[in-house]
């Protein structure tokens, strides 16, 4: 049976196919499964959902299987969701390339190590012996390198086929009731740290459980329920006249508090006291749904002299302009909006979404289930999907003395590819060349804000100045970028090799490369000096 898995930057969420019943099942694996019992913003119903935190401790302070690790809620239902022994936001690091190395009880471990583990450990335990189809979702502006390093770190553990797909596309079939190909909507996913809006257009339907969709236009924002956090971690230090000293002393424990009391505020209790006492200090305050609200509407210099309920209004306003610019989108084309993350159901957040879409429907009844559940109906069939970031590579301009970058397969390109996108010859730059680079980049695209967050004076600051497209340049062959080994050695400016490009299911750029030299006895290098000879056909290019 097919499963799915989407690993979050909070939460990690497992779903199950059910044949005979065409149903979706989310799935619980004991102890580090989380159940969320919310209410559905704008009604009186509650809902559950099944999430295991995507958490992961090493350390000897409770008994742990697993050789000193354990995850997801038993982490924190021991206390240690802010120990430092303890890896979070792993996905948000592996994306933003931060593989920092910690020192746990005498052994450096990375975020990639620990997310690895994580993800290891959750599929042990989820997979069974009649699960022969798995779905991994990934963000929709993720790089190959993380693509590639996913596949690679769930097939240690599941021998069956493993497919991806990404995270917006899957939101929309896990409200796959209401979509309509040829049809416009809007996925808003708002994370714990990051808020991503995608306008999509749905192009067909391929199955009764599948449908495929283009990106017209994005925009993204850092800012999430963690930043709230910090801002009522603030008044609190303010009524309780607290210095920075005495909030340190404590420790993470009050900031977890506070976190827990911004969410009851947020699912309909009224007040929520918050109380701390380590044996020198005690503290007790009361937040208010009041206090909130004041919270998330006041204007603050680090958000450009903007609230954030008004960050949210513009973030969604540049995706739909983008939209519009590109693609003569109307707001009135707009059919639902659909929304994921955690921070969707902060105070307001959907009310706000539905007064700026007045005449659209906005679904935010399964904000943590519907990527996993929308992969796993993805697996009863194939998808015809499109690429949302460039191939390019880099070349030399004569006339202009820099490096510029040609395009080889354009966002937009239908994947995976039945036939070569694009087609290049290769030769050496001069007499006797034996080694030969192909440097080749991923151009992703965001509107952004111009300007960073920034620890200053021990709070976190945004200093803003203005909007702009954030072209993200990924190099795909970093560690070898002459890996073409010629043998016998070029003849300068001779046609030696010929290049096509593909992408694969797994949405990684391929590479066929021939020798054109009918003697020769040319190779490529990887990046572990191991050799493999040509020709080679559909080589995923992130593998060198």
């Amino acid at each position: 049976m097919p499963l799915a898995m989407d690993f979050g930057t909070c939460n990690t969420v497992l779903a199950r196919w059910q044949p005979s019943s065409r149903q979706v099942k989310t799935l619980q694996i004991g102890g580090p499964t989380r159940i969320y019992n919310y209410l559905i913003p704008g009604t009186q119903k509650r809902q559950l959902s099944a999430v295991i935190p995507s958490l992961i401790h090493y350390g000897s302070r409770v008994d742990i299987a697993h050789a000193g690790k354990t995850i997801g809620a038993q982490v924190e239902n021991v206390g240690l969701a802010t120990d430092r022994g303890t890896f979070r936001w792993m996905k948000l690091d592996l994306l933003k390339g931060n593989n920092r190395a910690r020192r746990i009880n005498g052994q450096l471990i990375t975020p990639r190590q620990a997310a690895e583990s994580f993800i290891e450990q959750v599929l042990f335990a989820a997979a069974g012996n009649e699960d022969e189809d798995l779905v991994i979702t990934l963000p929709i502006e993720s790089f190959d390198h993380y693509a590639n390093w996913l596949q690679n770190t769930t097939s240690r553990v599941f021998p069956g086929r493993i497919r991806m797909l990404d995270e917006a596309t899957a939101c929309i079939l896990g409200y796959g009731t209401r979509v309509r190909e040829g049809q416009v909507y809007i996925v808003f996913d708002f994370g714990g740290g990051t808020l991503d809006i995608s306008v999509v257009k749905i192009l067909e339907l391929d199955a009764d459980q599948t449908r495929p969709c283009i990106v017209l236009g994005r925009s993204g924002e850092e800012i999430g329920g963690a930043l709230v956090d910090q801002w009522l971690l603030k008044e609190l230090a303010q009524a309780q006249g607290l210095n920075s000293d005495t909030i340190g002393a404590i420790g993470s424990d009050l900031l977890h508090a506070i976190e827990n009391a911004k969410v009851k505020l947020s699912d309909g209790i009224e007040q929520v006291k918050v109380e701390h006492f380590d044996g020198a200090k005690r503290i007790s305050h009361t937040f208010s749904v009041t206090d909130l609200r004041h919270v998330l509407e006041a204007d603050r210099v680090s958000l450009g002299n903007r609230n954030f309920y008004r960050l949210i209004s513009l973030t969604l306003e540049r995706a739909l302009t983008q939209a519009q610019e590109r693609y003569a989108t109307k707001r009135s084309d707009i059919r639902a909006v659909f929304m994921v993350g955690g921070s969707s159901l902060l105070l307001g957040v959907a009310d706000l979404v539905k007064n700026l879409l007045p005449d659209c429907p906005v679904h935010c009844e399964n904000p943590f289930e519907a990527i996993a559940r929308g992969a796993c109906r993805y697996a009863g069939g194939n998808i015809n999907l499109t690429l949302v970031h460039d191939y390019c590579l880099r070349a030399w301009d004569s006339e202009r003395s820099e490096y510029s970058l040609i395009p080889i397969i354009p966002k937009g390109t239908h994947y995976p590819t039945e036939r070569p996108i694009s087609i290049k010859y290769i030769n050496g730059a001069c007499e006797g060349s034996e080694y030969l680079s192909l440097v080749v980049i991923e151009r992703s695209e965001m509107v952004r804000p111009e300007g960073l967050w920034e620890i200053i004076g021990g709070r976190l600051q945004r200093r803003t100045t203005d909007w702009h497209t954030d072209n993200a340049l990924k190099e795909l062959n970093p560690a070898d970028r002459e890996f073409i080994h010629a043998n016998p050695s070029c003849i300068a400016g001779a046609r030696r090799f010929i290049a096509s490009f593909g992408v694969d299911a797994n949405k990684r750029l391929t590479i066929s490369l021939k020798d054109l030299n009918p003697e020769g006895n040319s190779t490529i290098q990887f990046s572990d000096g191991k050799h493999l000879p040509l020709p080679i056909q559909d080589l995923p290019f992130v593998k060198l």
